[in-house]
């Protein structure tokens, strides 16, 4: 079983990717394009199933570590779990206009674009505030005994994304992901 600060890093790599997928099709809907709203579906997708069930499920059994080993570091790392939820209610409001929008609702693209952004950016600036701090505090302050009890508190937890997986489900992310 992997170390669980490597199943982190790793999925972050893989949300990154995602990331840029995004980014991509933000930038077609931009040009007034035609997006691949298949591979947005299947993105917004895993973003609703994965990160939220299971990816700050799993920082949140770090954080909950850190605090408690660690109090002072905790605090320099401040409150993930509560950004972890308004990352969340971000990504929803860009789900629901994208949904609207694959449902021919009117939706101006700007709006689209604005909330595309907004999350991609803010995603990725969570995500590099978790690796220059928080996952540093982590590795310094935890223990072995702590590492384990997250790793068997969160072997539940299986990214769809990894080459290990298999099935029908994200089939064609885990494709892209590949090349």
């Amino acid at each position: 079983m992997p170390h669980p600060m490597e199943t982190l890093q790793i999925e972050h790599k893989r949300i990154r990717r995602l990331l840029d997928l995004l980014e991509e099709q933000t930038v077609v809907i931009e040009e007034a394009g035609e997006p691949d709203y298949e591979l947005i579906k299947e993105i917004l997708d895993y973003f609703l199933i994965y990160p939220d069930l299971c990816h700050h499920p799993r920082e949140n059994l770090v954080l909950e570590k850190l605090r408690a080993r660690a109090p002072d570091a905790a605090r320099e790392v401040g409150a993930l779990d509560a950004e972890h939820e308004g990352l969340s209610r971000q990504f929803h409001d860009f789900s629901h206009a994208v949904m609207n929008l694959m449902l021919e609702v009117e939706v101006p693209r700007e709006a689209l674009v604005r909330l595309a952004r907004a999350f991609v950016d803010d995603e990725r600036r969570h995500m590099e505030e978790e690796e220059r701090v928080f996952f540093p505090a982590a590795l310094r302050h935890l223990t072995d005994e702590d590492w384990d009890d997250i790793g068997t508190r969160s072997t539940r937890f299986k990214d769809p994304l990894s080459p290990t997986q298999s099935g029908i489900r994200f089939a064609e992310l885990r494709r892209i992901m590949a090349l």
